[in-house]
């Protein structure tokens, strides 16, 4: 007698062979990761990495100096009593260091964040201005091929000079606010 199969068996047929073989992949693969699991080998990820530093030879490490916060660069900048009782509670730029400045400081350009304190009311807002020189100012244009610069808020000075910059922001404060605008007109009106 001769056995014959459907059409529907031998797909079946198929599918289990299919689900056994798939079955003992798997097995085959947790079995193989078991182990490695008792190996005493970590795996890369998890083995630290040497610092660039810790592989130069000593003569051209250098200590690590950290720039001051920008809570310390606010500290070290000198009471202006126009401001009245409002402190400078932070102030730095994006890319440079406030107190040390930058190499070259007739070339200079870099965003300036000030953080204002008002301790009657205890409110704090920030303050932002583009402090450049002409040279930065053509440097920027010409290292990023652009025809023209646009800043909101912007001090051009001739040079980088800390004292100067923290000048010019404090002249601005008191231009561009209302508190500084009801006291001038107190002052005037009272001569």
């Amino acid at each position: 007698m001769a056995v014959t199969t459907s059409p529907s068996t031998d797909g079946f047929l198929k599918l289990l062979l299919f689900v056994l073989v798939g079955g003992g992949l798997m097995w085959l693969g947790r079995w193989s990761s078991r182990l490695g699991a008792n190996s005493e080998i970590e795996p890369l990820s998890a083995a630290p990495t040497p610092d660039v530093e810790d592989l130069l030879p000593d003569e051209k490490r250098k200590p690590r100096v950290w720039p001051p916060s920008a809570e310390e660069a606010a500290a070290s900048l000198p009471f202006d009593p126009v401001l009245g009782k409002i402190r400078m509670e932070k102030f730095f730029f994006d890319k440079l260091d406030p107190t040390a400045g930058p190499t070259e400081p007739e070339v200079f350009a870099d965003d300036l964040h000030v953080e204002l304190y008002d301790p009657d009311s205890g409110y704090r807002w920030w303050q932002s201005y583009f402090v450049a020189t002409p040279q930065g100012l053509a440097k920027i244009l010409r290292d990023k091929s652009w025809k023209y610069l646009h800043a909101p808020e912007i001090l051009v000075l001739p040079r980088y000079d800390l004292e100067e910059i923290r000048r010019a922001v404090v002249s601005r404060i008191m231009a561009d606010h209302e508190f500084f605008k009801d006291r001038k007109q107190q002052e005037e009106e009272s001569l």
